[in-house]
């Protein structure tokens, strides 16, 4: 295969890739989700690299990213038991605001579900995310941090 090919098809598993950056300075962090189909096995994974980062006890703000391309694959059920183990497993959320944007019908749905069992809040927007989460940075600054990665973290 050339190397263009190669870029390429690196270019476009990325894109499939969940991932999460930590920006200790600012308190902040985000998750970006954006599996074809996000599965309770890589939620289970995604979360406990995520706890067991270094920088995690320093995160008090975060959001979540839902791709709009993204389908959850689990049920209503699993959410729920989802929903205790990003809570309280590996480290206990130690979070003062989550904000979950999402944009699809589906998923807004979903995020209704989970935020049903947690005091975590949701939005279709990266302004109203911004709003919601509160915090002590300036707009410019979240929209350059919450960018698309070209080298995330994980």
């Amino acid at each position: 295969m050339c190397d263009h090919c190669q870029l390429i098809g690196s270019v476009m598993q990325a894109l499939h890739t969940n991932y999460y950056q930590m920006f200790p300075e600012h308190h902040f962090a985000f998750v970006r989700i954006q599996s074809e189909v996000f599965s309770v096995q890589e939620a289970l994974q995604l979360n406990k690299k995520y706890k067991a980062d270094k920088v995690y006890p320093e995160i008090h703000y975060l959001l979540i990213m839902v791709d709009e391309n993204c389908r959850l694959g689990f049920t209503a059920k699993e959410l729920e038991e989802l929903s205790n183990i990003y809570q309280n497993e590996t480290q206990t959320n130690n979070h003062r605001m989550v904000v979950w944007l999402v944009s699809e019908p589906v998923l807004t749905a979903m995020a209704h579900l989970f935020v049903s069992y947690t005091d975590d809040l949701y939005c279709s927007t990266l302004s109203k995310a911004y709003e919601l989460l509160g915090m002590p940075m300036d707009y410019k600054e979240f929209l350059k941090l919450t960018s698309p990665s070209e080298n995330p973290v994980c």
